[in-house]
C-alpha cells in the first residue's frame, strides 16, 4: 500500500483537530453562531481523543450515521458510515495511535446549516510494534450539517501534501 494511501485510510483523526478551526470565522462569512461553533468544537475534540488512543468508532462520532456520509483521500472513496466503519476498524486495528497539528485553518458558515472547514496540518501515526511516521502534511476539507439540531459530518477530503 502506497504511503498516500496508508495516511489516508488512517489519518481521518487529521479532521478531528479541525475542532480549533471552530474558534475562527472566515472573514466572508455570511453566518455566525457562537453556539454552532461551539457544538461542531466539542464534537471534534472528542474525536481527538479517540484518534489518538485509535478508535475508529470515537472518530467517526461526528459523522452522519447513514449512507450520507463521504470521505475521500487519494484514489479512495468510502460512502456510508458503515463503509467507513469498517476500513477504519482495520486500519486502527493496526496502529496504536495518531498525532495530528494544525498549521492553517478556517471556518465559514456558508449557511445557519451548513459550515465548510479548512485546514493544512502535519501528523504521525505509531504502529503496534512502536514505529512513528515520519511527518506527513495533509490538506482536509470537512462539510458539517444540522439535521434535527444536531451538527454532525456529512463529507470529509484530505490530501496528503508530502
Amino acid at each position: 500500500m502506497s504511503m498516500s494511501r496508508w495516511f489516508g485510510r488512517f489519518l481521518i483523526g487529521a479532521l478531528v483537530v479541525l475542532g480549533a478551526a471552530c474558534q475562527q470565522s472566515h472573514p466572508n462569512a455570511v453566518y455566525s453562531d457562537p453556539d454552532s461553533v461551539a457544538a461542531i468544537d466539542t464534537i471534534l475534540d472528542k474525536a481527538v481523543a479517540a484518534a489518538g488512543a485509535a478508535n475508529a468508532e470515537g472518530v467517526l462520532a461526528s459523522t452522519t450515521t447513514d449512507g450520507t456520509f463521504t470521505f475521500i483521500t487519494g484514489d479512495t472513496m468510502l460512502t456510508g458510515y458503515d463503509e467507513a466503519l469498517a476500513d477504519f476498524k482495520k486500519t486502527y486495528a493496526l496502529l496504536r495511535g495518531q498525532t495530528n497539528q494544525i498549521i492553517e485553518k478556517r471556518i465559514r458558515f456558508l449557511t445557519p446549516d451548513v459550515v465548510l472547514v479548512s485546514a493544512v496540518s502535519e501528523g504521525t501515526y505509531t504502529d503496534k510494534a512502536g514505529f512513528t511516521s515520519p511527518l506527513v502534511g495533509l490538506g482536509s476539507t470537512a462539510v458539517f450539517v444540522r439535521r434535527g439540531g444536531a451538527w454532525r459530518l456529512i463529507h470529509y477530503h484530505q490530501s496528503v501534501a508530502k
